[in-house]
């Protein structure tokens, strides 16, 4: 690809932030993604985040980063010199040489379901893309994952024959066990945790608990080691982080006999001792050999 010899440095601009709030804060009834209607000759980009208590500033780092890669796996033709990427319309708009300004903005959709789930799918991408901080790495972030799926949250119907895994997860603390961690049910891997607080909301238990499991990536590191063994002290992350997973389920039980909140999360298939916690390799390179799609921005095969 040649190099832009016109290409202007963009600038933050507050007045094109504000006219994307207002257009965007307008459509808000439904979580549609929208067109964003916004006059010549201006350009906009959106998209949908999942939730609301995830990190935003991660999210939009996520989603930037992937538009600004569609380049890679674009076909790039010349139309009487310039170059035209049909496939590319989002890197298009941030890499036209004539723009000088830039601007983002969101807003919170009415009819989004409450919790912190989702969090948990935008720390995978953020791991299989390449920016997961490993304390480990000689770069600073975790390699990429070559196939890294998208997790479903476990609550199939038991009347279908399948197994709940949302209410087995909250059978295991639902009667506040006071000592001990609970065994995760058949063919799933957990992550556990006790909060000195039973007043705490159920949101703000399971964001904590998220945090501290994932958070050990940073604090105590991967580095080479992608195997895993059950009594490393990254076992919460690698559980979490797990390539095969498919899908996950939650639960928290605030319990004031006890003075502390309960939080279990479990995942499906289970990671055994010795098993690869994830394949690394270019982003979403194994998606194909799973019949799957790479998703936008690229990170999970879906």
């Amino acid at each position: 690809m040649y190099s832009s010899l016109s290409k202007q440095r963009q600038k933050w601009d507050c007045n094109l932030e504000d006219m994307a709030y207002k257009s965007l804060k307008s459509l808000m009834s439904t979580c549609d993604v929208p067109f964003l209607s916004i006059s010549p000759p201006y350009q906009t980009m959106e998209a949908r985040f999942q939730k609301k208590e995830c990190n935003i500033t991660s999210q939009v780092k996520i989603l930037l980063y992937g538009w600004w890669k569609q380049i890679k796996g674009a076909t790039v033709k010349y139309v009487k010199g310039n170059p035209s990427i049909p496939t590319g319309l989002q890197f298009i708009v941030m890499a036209t040489a004539t723009t000088t300004g830039f601007a983002c903005t969101y807003e919170f959709c009415n009819n989004m379901p409450n919790g912190i789930i989702a969090c948990i799918y935008d720390d995978r991408k953020l791991l299989a893309s390449g920016w997961a901080k490993d304390k480990k790495s000689k770069s600073g972030y975790a390699l990429t994952a070559k196939k890294m799926l998208k997790l479903e949250y476990d609550c199939a119907t038991a009347s279908a024959g399948n197994t709940n895994g949302a209410t087995e997860t909250y059978n295991l603390i639902k009667d506040c066990p006071k000592s001990g961690d609970p065994k995760p049910s058949n063919g799933y891997s957990m992550n556990f945790l006790r909060l000195k607080n039973y007043t705490i909301s159920e949101q703000e238990a399971l964001e904590q608990a998220i945090k501290k499991w994932w958070g050990v990536l940073e604090t105590k590191g991967l580095g080479s080691e992608y195997t895993f063994s059950d009594n490393s002290e990254i076992a919460s992350f690698a559980k979490m982080a797990h390539d095969g997973t498919e899908k996950l389920a939650c639960a928290v039980q605030n319990c004031k006999q006890n003075g502390e909140t309960l939080v279990a999360c479990q995942y499906s298939p289970a990671i055994g001792d010795g098993d690869k916690i994830y394949e690394t390799g270019k982003v979403c390179g194994g998606c194909k050999a799973l019949s799957k799609k790479c998703s936008d921005p690229a990170g999970l095969c879906e």
